[in-house]
């Protein structure tokens, strides 16, 4: 018994003498209540295990793909220099310590949106219970920085000593210094300014207003971010509380003449909160989810349109599961023209009485009776469709204009395809096909069709107006069956769409990856130079050229990429759904795991 009791005595005072490292505080704890950006990871452990299992990330360490990844990753250290190689190798010694918080943030300080101000930036790393190799590792790097002839500054901030070096004068102008470093506990802190930090150790002692006592954070934090591997928050308010503080532009300098307030006010964007992010990996997906924090009452301009009704939005039976793609929106569009009429309206009543005097007269020429609004937009339902099928062969000309069909739900769609006919200044070409008329516009610039011919087609199917730029697809519409299974018979997509919402949220999408991407990477395999034809402009013209693509060709060579084949099982199907909540928009993505690599 004696025994025992020494030995409880001798651990309890060596506890004393030696106290554990206190927990970090989550990143909302240690953020002052100024924050205008923050991403944090919570558990680096945690969420690096849940990376490790998402199918891209496997795809890259397939034996299949290594060919095509060490050449990748050998040319990004021959781009990154000879000046970067401490850093590459300070990297590599620092990567496995970090098992903590990761946070990235950004805050508003003194800035009030001046020329040549800026908000002030910060990293926040921790290291768990490696704080002494996090101690011997900054020594380390300051010493080398000393012996290379660097100049070392020193700042202590509230008993944390902080450290930033500057390169040695080479002659070559004024050299910049690195962010301060400091070492709190297992906490490492990176920035350039000693007033960000100081307000971070403040905070670790419990002093000032914290982030989590923001309402705004709150409800975001509330909303999306629980139990999230990754979450990102954007104060979209004080953005736009300072950016409404600055004067209109000079005359010339902006066409529209209007301040930064109005323009805000007028798109819809003064009345939101702020916009939120937060990614989850579980074995059966991963979950993508962004949330705009806009009031239902406080709602207007362009950020009322991205409300759909809460209506059925899942596949049309007609539509097979063939599909690469397939979008659903039910959207209101009279009420969406008459809200990009306030838009302008707000922004610039001149440019609106031009619009409106345009949309008068459109059509007057062939009809003196034509009104644009009655006959087009007053037959314009609530039910957009777009459906996209692979490309038909694996020229460039094919994969930049895959098949694709877009319905247009009307109560009147005999009606609104002739309104339509009359607005366009073409004549069309006419036929019959199946009882219905298909009307062709062909000449279009910027629509590659057989023949290298742009062409438009037209016609009606079961309340919709159809318009496609592949006859083939259209006619398949036109038919009104799908071939083989339907979209809504495809393995597990229904479970899919319950981690979005489902079908009923008025806004719904899907896309199978197995068929955007094997026609794609085929080709790249084939001819590694195509990529350049795909993003060049489809219309010919001066004026701003597409950026050059030159450092990407350095960097990936298609051609060593593997036969589609041998890593198709990382690749299946996405979905994704919008959801309004009285709160805000909702915009949630789901990747489920392939069923090719379900254990």
């Amino acid at each position: 018994m004696k025994l025992n009791s020494a030995r409880l005595i001798a651990a309890l005072l060596l506890a004393l003498a030696f106290p554990a490292a206190a927990a970090v505080p989550p990143a909302e704890k240690l953020l002052p209540a100024d924050t205008l950006v923050v991403l944090t990871i919570p558990d680096w452990d945690k969420a690096s295990t849940g990376v490790k299992e998402i199918p891209f990330v496997q795809l890259w360490r397939d034996a299949a793909m290594k060919p095509f990844a060490d050449k990748f990753e050998l040319k990004l250290r021959e781009m990154i220099g000879e000046k970067e190689k401490d850093f590459e190798k300070d990297w590599a010694e620092f990567k496995p310590l970090v098992g903590g918080q990761v946070t990235f943030a950004v805050l508003r300080g003194d800035w009030q949106g001046e020329p040549g101000s800026a908000p002030e930036v910060l990293v926040l790393l921790d290291v768990k219970d490696k704080a002494k190799q996090l101690k011997d590792f900054i020594e380390k790097c300051e010493k080398r920085d000393a012996d290379a002839g660097k100049t070392i500054q020193r700042e202590t901030v509230r008993g944390v000593k902080f450290a930033r070096t500057t390169a040695k004068d080479g002659g070559d102008g004024p050299k910049k210094s690195q962010p301060y470093v400091g070492q709190s506990g297992s906490l490492l802190l990176i920035s350039e300014s000693t007033k960000a930090l100081e307000k971070i150790l403040a905070r670790q002692d419990g002093a000032g207003a914290g982030l989590d006592e923001t309402p705004e954070f709150d409800r975001a934090r509330s909303t999306v971010g629980r139990d999230a591997h990754a979450f990102g928050w954007v104060n979209i308010k004080a953005f736009a509380g300072v950016l409404a503080k600055m004067p209109a532009p000079e005359a010339g300098a902006n066409p529209l003449g209007v301040s930064p307030a109005r323009i805000l006010d007028a798109l819809g964007l003064g009345g939101l909160d702020g916009v939120v992010l937060a990614a989850r990996h579980a074995p059966e997906g991963t979950q993508i989810e962004m949330f705009v924090q806009a009031p239902q009452a406080r709602r207007k301009g362009l950020v009322s349109l991205l409300t759909p009704e809460a209506k059925e939005a899942g596949p049309l039976p007609s539509v097979g599961g063939d599909v690469s793609k397939f979008t659903r929106i039910r959207l209101d569009g009279q009420k969406a023209f008459a809200a990009l009429e306030r838009v302008v309206t707000d922004l610039n009543p001149e440019m609106a009485g031009i619009l409106k005097l345009i949309i008068e007269n459109v059509g007057k020429d062939k009809d003196p009776n034509f009104d644009l609004r009655k006959q087009v937009f007053g037959n314009i339902g609530a039910d957009f469709v777009t459906i996209q099928k692979a490309p038909r062969g694996t020229a460039v000309a094919d994969l930049s204009s895959p098949p694709a069909l877009f319905l247009i739900g009307s109560p009147k769609p005999e009606a609104l395809l002739q309104a339509l006919l009359t607005v366009n200044p073409l004549p069309p070409k006419e036929r019959e096909f199946l009882g219905r008329k298909i009307y062709s516009l062909s000449g279009i610039p910027g629509l590659p069709a057989a023949g290298g011919v742009g062409q438009m087609s037209f016609s009606t199917t079961g309340g919709y107006l159809a318009v496609s730029t592949d006859v083939a697809l259209l006619e398949e519409a036109l038919r009104g069956e799908a071939h083989g299974k339907p979209l809504s018979a495809v393995p597990g997509l229904a479970e899919a769409a319950q981690k979005v919402g489902g079908f009923n949220t008025g806004w719904f999408a899907y896309e199978n990856q197995s068929e955007t991407l094997r026609l794609l990477l085929t080709s790249l395999k084939n001819d590694p130079g195509a990529i350049e034809k795909m993003f060049a402009s489809p219309v010919p013209g001066a004026g701003a050229a597409i950026p050059s693509l030159q450092p990407l060709k350095n960097l990936v060579d298609f051609s060593l990429l593997p036969p589609f084949e041998a890593i198709a099982k990382y690749f299946g199907y996405t979905v994704q759904a919008t959801t309004g909540t009285p709160d805000g928009i909702s915009f949630k993505s789901f990747l489920p795991v392939p069923a090719a690599l379900k254990k």
